[in-house]
């Protein structure tokens, strides 16, 4: 079995908490790490005796790995991966793989250049045997043809002092966006994953509407998938909502898709699903009775088991160097359609209007870059006074 060297761009606490399995995975070779910052850099060469570089691109350069594993900020994912394949290594990039689509397309357009390079994305939630589950009731035809999806995801509940933790946090300049860029890329993909990009995304959002913070801490979205005479989504088409917030204490996290055959309901770690006997519209016109409903059956499935997580999408992708043949559980090219509909639910709430998928891409860069050059934002210190919420009913 060919041996695969790998370098990791970016030494926090996630990418230590990713080093701490390499060596249960056949063919990896932990070979470098590289980071700026010297006290994150150091805990990794000590730790694991591989090679340091104090900036990445030099990692890139230096000959001494196959591929790279790219766990810095945001912003700097687009230009790294594309020094990488530009250098004839596999990209195994952190979510998300870019900011905007558009930069994700520039990535995409470089790997369309090097076919031989395997490049993917740490969605490690699609390797979970739960979600393999809910994908295989709704793509072996379980609901028939889907109609509807609401996703209520409020359990992201974050406090000032998380986003005081770092200047960079809850701004346009550091991070390009706010709950949906920083907590819900997993829900989007998800989403995608499971159902297909939606057609249309209509977006309400409030930017700092709980924290003193310049981004979007709530969102309320309406998609709408087209119809088609063949495949997943109902011939008439399908809608959706999804709702999502760091400012609701206790949080929600439920989400229910109907199809023309029954629901499936997935909430506080159980998963129902429920299937009619027949399709729900052709009984609709067919039963003479008036208030009638189709007979059905629920099961309900433990949700347990071992989470894979981030192990196994690691696996996968060495597995995928050594055996091209080998599907990956998520490419990079899947990680442009999770980020295309998280710019698209941002773009819809900032301009106020519905904005279509594929989404004006460049349009929304220019949208972004103008937001950063006019913002005159500053955080301050966390602010200890007691608000009288109270006076909100008066």
């Amino acid at each position: 079995m060919k041996q695969v060297r790998l370098g990791v761009i970016g030494c926090g606490g996630m990418a230590r908490a990713h080093m701490r399995y390499f060596n249960t995975i056949p063919g990896l070779v932990f070979a470098a790490a590289a980071d700026n910052f010297s006290a994150n850099l150091d805990l990794v060469t000590e730790e694991h005796g591989v090679e340091g570089f104090t900036d990445g691109m030099k990692l890139i350069k230096s000959g001494s790995v196959d591929a790279i594993m790219i766990c810095t900020p945001h912003y700097f994912h687009p230009d790294l991966s594309i020094a990488g394949m530009k250098a004839g290594l596999h990209v195994l990039t952190e979510k998300p793989v870019a900011v905007t689509a558009h930069e994700a397309a520039r990535v995409e357009k470089v790997h369309a250049k090097h076919p031989g390079l395997v490049y993917a994305a740490m969605f490690q939630i699609r390797a979970h045997p739960l979600w393999q589950r809910i994908r295989r009731t709704l793509h072996n035809g379980e609901l028939g043809c889907i109609q509807r999806v609401n996703w209520i995801v409020t359990n992201w509940f974050r406090t000032m002092a998380y986003y005081n933790q770092a200047e960079w946090r809850a701004t346009w300049k550091g991070e390009g966006g706010g709950v949906l860029l920083n907590q819900c890329p997993h829900n989007l993909d998800l989403l995608c994953w499971l159902l297909g990009s939606p057609s249309e995304v209509r977006a309400f959002l409030s930017l700092g509407k709980y924290h003193h913070i310049e981004v979007e801490d709530e969102v309320t979205a309406y998609m709408t998938w087209n119809g088609q005479k063949k495949g997943l989504i109902h011939p008439k088409g399908a809608t959706g909502v999804f709702v999502t917030t760091t400012g609701e204490s206790p949080g929600t996290d439920r989400l229910e898709i109907v199809g023309d055959r029954g629901k499936l309901v997935l909430e506080d770690g159980k998963l129902a699903i429920t299937q009619t006997h027949e399709s729900v519209m052709q009984y609709c016109v067919e039963t003479d009775e008036a208030f009638g409903q189709p007979g059905r059956d629920e099961i309900t499935i433990a949700t347990g088991g071992d989470d894979p997580g981030h192990r196994v999408v690691t696996a996968n992708f060495i597995e995928a160097i050594q055996k091209p043949v080998t599907p990956l559980i998520c490419s990079g090219q899947d990680g442009l359609a999770e980020l295309e509909l998280g710019n698209a639910m941002l773009y819809s709430g900032l301009i106020h209007e519905p904005v279509k998928i594929p989404m004006r891409r460049a349009a929304f860069d220019k949208h972004l870059k103008n937001l950063i050059a006019k913002s005159k934002f500053k955080k301050g210190k966390i602010r200890k006074a007691k608000v009288d919420m109270d006076k909100s009913f008066h």
